[in-house]
C-alpha cells in the first residue's frame, strides 16, 4: 500500500507540475524534462567510458591495477556458501560436486532445500553422506515464501567471516575463492559481486542475447565501480561479510530483488559494493519468452519498489555520496524514459478524443526514443567488444542491433506493467524462481 501511494503520488505530482509549467509557459515542460533525463544519460554514459579508458591505458602502462583485481593483502577468511534451491534436482547435484572442488582451505557448503516435491531430496541424502562438510536446512512447506527468506532461515547456523551466495545452477572455476576474496578484505567493503556469464553450450538465439545481455552489466557495473558508483549485487556469485549482513538486518522476507534490496540497505549503511570482473561465475540462460518475461518482469518491480522503499534515506543529505546519487539518478532514466513517454501518449489520446487543437509532440518522441536507442547501442556496442571478445567486428555490429531490440522489446513492456501492477495491484508480485534444466559451462 505505501509503496502504491508514494508512486501514485509521485506520478500525479510530475503530471500537475508538468501541466502547469505548460499552461503558464510557451515551452514545454514535459519536453524539457526528456531532454533533461536524456542529457544525464548521455553525460553518465560518457562519465564511465572514459573512466574505463582511463584505467586501462594505467594498467596497460604498468602505473594501475584493473578494477575488482585482487589486493596485496593476503586474506583467507572461512566461508559459508549458501545455494538456495526448490525443485532442482537436475543441477543441484553438479552444482555441489562444483563447489567441493574449489581450491580452498575453510570453507563449508549448504544447500537450502526449500521444501522441494521433486527427487531433491533424496539427492541431498546422498550428498551428504558423500561430502561431510555439505550441509541442508530443510524448509518445511508453509513457510514463508521467497529466497530472502530461505537464506535467513540459513543465517544462524553460519558461523564464518564471509557469506556467499550462488544458484542451483551456478559454476565456477577452482580459483573462484582465491581470486574475489581480496577484493572483499578492506575494511570498508561489504560486498562484492563477479561477473556472470551465460554457459557457453547455450548458444541459440535466446540465450546469446543474455549473454551480451550480461556483457552489458558487467559493462556498467565496471564503469560504476571505477566513478565511486553504486555497484549492485546480482543474486548469484554475491559475497558479503557477515559483520556487514547482519549490520543490515539480514535479508528483506518482503523483496521480490533479495539483491538488489540489499544492496541499497548496505551502501545505506555506508558498506561498499565492489565488483570483480575477473571472477567468473556460470549459469543457465532462460530458454523460453515466458520465463523470460516472468524473470525480467519480477527484475523490474523488485527495481522500482527497491527504489520507493528507500527514497527518503537515499534523498538524505549524509547517507551516500554525491557519486552515488548521481550514478543512481542517470540508471532511474530506465524506468522514467518509458514512464513518462506513456503518460505523454495517453495524454495526447485524451487532447485528440477531445477535440483540442494539435499540440501533440509525436516527432519529438520518437526522438527520444531513437536518442535512447542509440545511447543503449553503444553502450552494448562496446560491451561486446570488451567482454565477449570471440566476436569478431562485424559480427558484433550485427549482434549489438539484434540485442537492442531484444532489450527495448521485453524490458519497456516489463516496466510499464511493473508501474500498472505496483500502482493498482493489492499486493506485490510473488517470487517466482527461474527454472534450469542441467547443462555445463
Amino acid at each position: 500500500m505505501r509503496n502504491r501511494m508514494l508512486l501514485l503520488g509521485l506520478t500525479v505530482a510530475a503530471w500537475l507540475c508538468i501541466k502547469t509549467i505548460d499552461y503558464l509557459l510557451p515551452w514545454s515542460a514535459f519536453l524539457v524534462l526528456l531532454c533533461g533525463i536524456v542529457l544525464i544519460m548521455i553525460a553518465h554514459t560518457l562519465w564511465m567510458l572514459l573512466a574505463q579508458r582511463r584505467e586501462a591505458r594505467l594498467c596497460k602502462s604498468g602505473r594501475g591495477k584493473s578494477v575488482g583485481t585482487a589486493s596485496d593483502t593476503e586474506w583467507m577468511p572461512s566461508v559459508d556458501i549458501l545455494i538456495p534451491a526448490k525443485n532442482e534436482s537436475r543441477v543441484i547435484e553438479k552444482t555441489v560436486r562444483n563447489f567441493f572442488n574449489l581450491d580452498y582451505p575453510d570453507y563449508t557448503v549448504c544447500v537450502i532445500d526449500d521444501a522441494s516435491d521433486d527427487s531433491m531430496p533424496q539427492v541431498l541424502d546422498r550428498l551428504c553422506e558423500e561430502f561431510p562438510r555439505l550441509q541442508c536446512v530443510r524448509r518445511p512447506a508453509g513457510s514463508v515464501p521467497g529466497k530472502s527468506a530461505g537464506l535467513n532461515d540459513a543465517l544462524p547456523m553460519c558461523r564464518s567471516e564471509v557469506i556467499a551466495v550462488f544458484d542451483a545452477d551456478a559454476y565456477v572455476e577452482p580459483d573462484f575463492l582465491r581470486k574475489i576474496l581480496p577484493v572483499l578484505a578492506p575494511e570498508h567493503v561489504g560486498a562484492v559481486q563477479a561477473q556472470k556469464r551465460i554457459y557457453r553450450h547455450q548458444t541459440t538465439l535466446l540465450p546469446e542475447c543474455q549473454a551480451s545481455e550480461y556483457a552489458l552489466d558487467t559493462y556498467f557495473q565496471v564503469g560504476r565501480d571505477l566513478i565511486g558508483g553504486a555497484v549492485e549485487l546480482r543474486g548469484n556469485g554475491e559475497l558479503m561479510k557477515r559483520s556487514a549482513l547482519i549490520d543490515v538486518g539480514g535479508w528483506n522476507n518482503k523483496a521480490i530483488t533479495d539483491d538488489l534490496d540489499l544492496t541499497m540497505r548496505l551502501l545505506l549503511a555506508k558498506w561498499d559494493v565492489k565488483f570483480s570482473p575477473d571472477t567468473v561465475v556460470w549459469e543457465e540462460a532462460v530458454t523460453t519468452i515466458q520465463g523470460l518475461i516472468r524473470q525480467r518482469r519480477r527484475w523490474a518491480e523488485g527495481s522500482i519498489r527497491r527504489y520507493l522503499d528507500y527514497i527518503f534515506p537515499l534523498n538524505s543529505l549524509y547517507r551516500l555520496s554525491i557519486v552515488e546519487k548521481i550514478d543512481i539518478l542517470a540508471f532511474l532514466s530506465e524506468f522514467a524514459v518509458p514512464g513518462l513517454m506513456l503518460l505523454e501518449i495517453v495524454s495526447e489520446i485524451f487532447r485528440t478524443l477531445a477535440g483540442e487543437p494539435d499540440c501533440a509532440h509525436p516527432g519529438f518522441l520518437l526522438f527520444v526514443a531513437l536518442l535512447t536507442s542509440m545511447i543503449t547501442t553503444v553502450n552494448l556496442f562496446i560491451a561486446i567488444r570488451l567482454y565477449r571478445p570471440e566476436k569478431p567486428l562485424l559480427n558484433a555490429m550485427g549482434h549489438t542491433t539484434v540485442v537492442n531490440a531484444y532489450i527495448f522489446a521485453h524490458w519497456i513492456p516489463c516496466v510499464l506493467v511493473s508501474f500498472v501492477n505496483i500502482m493498482f495491484k493489492q499486493e506485490a508480485s510473488k517470487w517466482h524462481r527461474t527454472e534450469h534444466l542441467g547443462g555445463s559451462a
